[in-house]
């Protein structure tokens, strides 16, 4: 029996609060850039500064790992986009998952904040690898939603990221037919997607 433990919330298609055990879906990749604050946040770097910060330690990064890269960045307020053109290797920088690039997106993040609270946020791109994942995600967001009506019953995804799961959630979200969940506990779990009258299911004690 799957374990169904998680503590965080998602938006539902119904109006009443959602179980504690459901996951709330993050906001999607912003695409829409606006005009750029010049100003510091509170003290904190311009733009162009975390511009040329995220630069600054995405190619030192690469660098030191061995790998040539034409790195870019756009600063929108407290998040900075790096993008990683690698010619050669892009591959393993990004990993058959992701994993690789959603490993060194969390330490460039340590070294951007300082170790300290979380301040900024670095979204790193590998050769478009989040950008093609994205949308495989999102066609497997639909076909399960096809599959669970079809059956009248949960389909599920495989292990997911946060980051990944949330684009599942999102996806989903203004799909009245339907409701999203995470099933298991810890960081990497599976987005179950059930018909919006489904039983939900009971959750496991901890």
């Amino acid at each position: 029996m799957e374990a169904y433990a998680d503590h965080e919330q998602i938006e539902s298609h119904e109006s009443h609060e959602v179980p504690e055990r459901y996951e709330r879906p993050e906001r999607p990749e912003r695409h829409e850039r606006h005009e750029r604050p010049e100003m510091p946040v509170e003290g904190g770097m311009s733009a162009s500064e975390l511009e040329r910060e995220g630069i600054r330690l995405t190619e030192e990064l690469l660098t030191r790992m061995g790998f040539e890269a034409s790195v870019t960045a756009q600063a929108d307020g407290t998040r900075v986009d790096v993008r990683a053109a690698v010619p050669d290797g892009g591959d393993d920088l990004a990993g058959r998952k992701g994993e690789v690039r959603q490993a060194l997106q969390h330490l460039l993040n340590r070294m951007l904040n300082r170790g300290g609270t979380s301040l900024y946020h670095l979204q790193l791109e590998v050769n478009d690898f989040w950008e093609k994942r994205e949308e495989e995600l999102r066609e497997l967001a639909h076909r399960l939603a096809e599959e669970a009506l079809a059956s009248q019953s949960e389909a599920v995804t495989e292990y997911l990221n946060a980051q990944e799961r949330r684009i599942v959630h999102v996806t989903l979200k203004t799909d009245s037919r339907v409701k999203t969940y995470a099933l298991g506990t810890g960081l990497i779990k599976r987005v179950a997607v059930a018909p919006a009258d489904f039983p939900e299911p009971e959750r496991a004690e901890d």
